[in-house]
């Protein structure tokens, strides 16, 4: 009876006649054919599509009705679920032998016994285990789950940076994504997550290292919403967020309110000092840091609507609000001088900054294999910020000096993007346009008294396409930007172009080698372009140069990544060459009284070069409970400046585990400080280490963790300035941090029918306040 149930199933799915079709077979670990096992495709978003039964010798065939992305979810009881990706279904498809492993013991509904890796040209698709999901509580905390390769992820602080530190993009469904919403994101909801290492010419122009889209099932409840809170016992740390959904029809309400503050009692500063005075003399100076009160808060609020019409269209409108108050930026120190009297200095400075948008975004389904998105996003940003230095004598307390500004800032900008695509037989073609069109005007008051009217644009088009050429796969791009600046009548405008290859071959089983290259331009920010003079100290200036221009990267980089589904590991090695990039300018300005004043500034230089290399190592110790992973890498840096010459080599290691069984979960993570190199400064890193432990009670997750364990110092970083004419070194401590015991609650609740909605490829903002500090 089964035979011929099988017999059917083949017969009518031959019968249907679609041109798009996957056949396999289903083998256990031992070669033998799985017979009569289930197999079925889905959409990406988990909808059922087809499905059907192998036949006697393991085989399948599944017809699609129409090409697109699909998963192909193979089981049968004792095994382990296996989900194959199918990306672009658009002919009849062999996908040979699929090996399903036997279980080793029973794991209710588990559809991926341990997080799998599925590698493309431009990104890794991870596949979470059932247990990595149900484990996490939020964005962030799945993301430290999966370990990815070169990305370092404090669920503590909801931060996310790559291992040198570099700007990681978050998406959710594509969308860029906010703090607020990562850390909202339910794990549970998630498909997969793509890994994008090499961002592609799209990013080109955004400046960041690495991309992380979630893709997440958009078949909400009718309400939905959640609480996470995460707050220290004794200090004054906490990361706060509440959200909730609701849909009608084709329609989808949302509103997510997150909240981080922080408020130290114990930070202080300690700093070395030796400057090169007239006459071939030094002057040396010792700084001890002095305990002040160190605080902010930030709020991020947002409200959206979505209208889709599945297959045709989606409507999505998002208003932001972003605000971020900090009254204690302050520090104070003892000033030290040999045959001096000792000094005291304080630094009173305060932030307040507050920026609505309005994010509109239209995207439509045109007919063969087109897709056309719009992307409309108004932005203003307002910021204050107030800066004193005092000094006086001690002990009597006599005040010597004191100096103060005030900057008034206000920006206004309009950013439009479009993207068009078109699903092509031997490629894939995207053609995209982004403008940026800004306003601003500053007013700094006090010991500097200027106003600064800035008038900034960026446009930049671009084209991309991707295919595969037997077992090369490619992506070629080519973008041109043009950048406009201009301050009271003086600026500048540049025309780049932006070429970006990306090549991956399969070496051997498991292994796939890929080769980087792209160059791309750089621009001065609007703070390094304004020239007003702002006085630090007695004998310390800062300003701008408003004759920098852009300058040029190059950067190539190889990659090695091979691994199975018990260790994963990828050897990296890349060259990074700046041409006439921007980097620091000391001068001494020396007057006819014998009084002088160093002056910090910025200037184009002659080069900056990087070498790097790194090693990525992940073991399934058990799978689908104790995971560890560790890192280890090298960076070598040579600035060469118009008046100096630098280098400077630095290695840095670290590693987490992660430990999941039933409900309960533990991790930790630790890394050494990865110190870089830029210019004429040492830039020190942190040392990190966190313990945390939660368990889950129906829908509640509770949690108690550590941070800086065993470390009675806390946090702390720091720079160094290597100039002929000043050396500095600075370090800034928080003791609070250190044994900093915490607690965490995560509640999530959903109820009412389900809804789909449409996804969003777009998103912009701007957060560059464009004010001088």
């Amino acid at each position: 009876m089964k035979k011929v149930l099988v017999l059917l199933l083949m017969l009518l799915s031959l019968g249907q006649g679609y041109a798009q079709s996957v056949a396999g077979r289903l083998v256990d670990e031992k070669q033998q054919p799985v017979a009569y096992g289930n197999v079925k495709l889905e959409r990406p978003d988990s909808t059922f599509v087809t499905g059907g039964v192998t036949d006697g010798n393991g085989k399948f065939l599944l017809s699609a009705p129409e090409a697109g992305d699909y998963l192909l979810v193979a089981s049968y009881m004792g095994y382990v679920t296996s989900i194959i990706r199918l990306d672009n279904l658009n002919r009849k498809t062999d996908l040979g032998e699929i090996i399903l492993y036997e279980a080793s013991q029973q794991l209710g509904e588990v559809t991926v016994s341990a997080a799998r890796v599925v590698a493309k040209l431009d990104r890794q698709v991870i596949l979470p285990s059932e247990t990595q999901l149900k484990s996490s509580s939020s964005g962030y905390d799945l993301l430290g789950k999966l370990m990815l390769p070169g990305i370092q992820v404090s669920s503590i602080h909801n931060t996310v940076s790559t291992v040198g530190g570099g700007g990681v993009e978050l998406r959710i469904n594509d969308i860029k994504a906010t703090q607020a919403q990562v850390q909202a994101l339910r794990p549970a909801s998630v498909i997969r997550v793509e890994y994008i290492d090499n961002p592609g010419i799209r990013y080109a122009d955004s400046g960041v290292e690495a991309v992380i889209n979630y893709i997440v099932k958009r078949q909400d409840s009718g309400i939905s919403g959640g609480v996470n809170l995460m707050n220290a016992v004794t200090t004054g740390f906490g990361n706060d967020n509440v959200y909730v959904k609701a849909n009608h029809k084709r329609s989808e309400f949302g509103l997510n309110y997150y909240l981080s503050y922080r408020d130290y009692d114990d930070r202080y500063v300690d700093e070395d000092q030796t400057f090169a005075v007239p006459d071939n003399q030094s002057r040396y100076r010792y700084l001890e840091g002095v305990s002040v009160p160190f605080g902010y808060d930030s709020h991020e609020l947002e409200a959206s609507y979505n209208f889709t019409e599945t297959d045709k269209y989606v409507f999505n409108a998002v208003f932001r609000g972003s605000f971020f108050r900090s009254p204690h930026q302050d520090y104070s120190q003892i000033i030290h001088e040999t045959d001096k009297a000792d000094l005291q200095s304080y630094v009173w400075s305060n932030t307040d900054f507050n920026s609505p948008s309005l994010d509109l975004y239209y995207q439509i389904v045109l007919p063969r294999k087109q897709k056309l998105s719009v992307n409309v996003v108004g932005t203003y940003i307002g910021t204050t910020y107030h800066r004193d230095y005092s000094e006086w004598q001690l002990p009597e307390r006599t005040q010597l000096s004191e100096y103060g500004y005030s900057t008034d800032g206000n920006r206004y900008s309009l950013i439009e993007e479009a993207i068009y695509n078109k699903e092509l037989s031997w490629t894939n073609l995207s053609v995209g346009f982004q403008g940026t069109q800004a306003f601003t005007k500053n007013i700094y008051t006090g010991s500097t008294n200027e106003n600064a009217r800035m008038h900034s644009s960026n446009f930049y088009g671009y084209t991309q396409i991707q295919g595969k050429l037997k077992k090369l796969n490619y992506m070629l791009g080519a973008g041109v930007s043009r950048q406009y600046y201009d301050e009271s009548g003086e600026g500048y405008s540049y025309v780049s172009f932006r070429p970006s290859v990306s090549l991956s071959y399969p070496v051997f089983k498991g292994a796939t080698l890929r080769y980087l290259f792209s160059s791309s331009p750089y621009q001065p920010s609007l703070a390094a372009l304004s020239d007003i003079p702002r006085q630090l100290t007695d004998i310390e200036m800062e300003r701008g140069n408003a004759d920098l221009q852009p300058y040029r990267s190059y950067n190539n980089r190889v990659q090695l990544n091979w691994g199975n589904k018990l260790f994963t590991t990828q050897l990296s090695g890349g060259y990074l060459y700046y041409k006439n990039p921007i980097m620091s300018e000391v001068s001494r300005v020396d007057q006819t009284d014998g009084s002088y004043m160093f002056v910090y500034a910025v200037d184009n230089q002659k080069s900056f070069s990087r070498w790097n290399g790194q090693l990525y190592v992940k073991m399934n110790v058990i799978p689908d409970r104790l995971t560890l992973s560790g890192y280890g890498g090298v960076g070598s840096y040579n600035s060469e400046g118009n008046s100096y010459s630098h280098h400077y080599t630095s290695w840095y290691g670290g590693g987490s585990a992660s430990f999941d069984y039933k409900d309960f979960s533990l991790s930790g993570e630790i890394s050494t400080r990865y110190n870089s190199f830029y210019g004429e400064s040492v830039s020190f890193g942190e040392n990190n280490s966190s313990l945390m432990c939660s368990y889950k009670i129906k829908s509640v997750r509770l949690g108690v963790g550590v941070l800086y364990p065993f470390t009675s110092t806390g946090w702390s970083a720091g720079d160094k300035l290597v100039s002929d004419l000043v050396k500095k070194e600075r370090w800034t401590y928080i003791k609070d941090n250190g044994n900093m015991l915490f607690f965490s609650l995560n509640w999530d609740f959903n109820y009412g029918r389900k809804y789909k909605a449409g996804v969003k490829t777009l998103n912009n903002s701007d957060s560059d306040s464009g004010i001088a500090r």
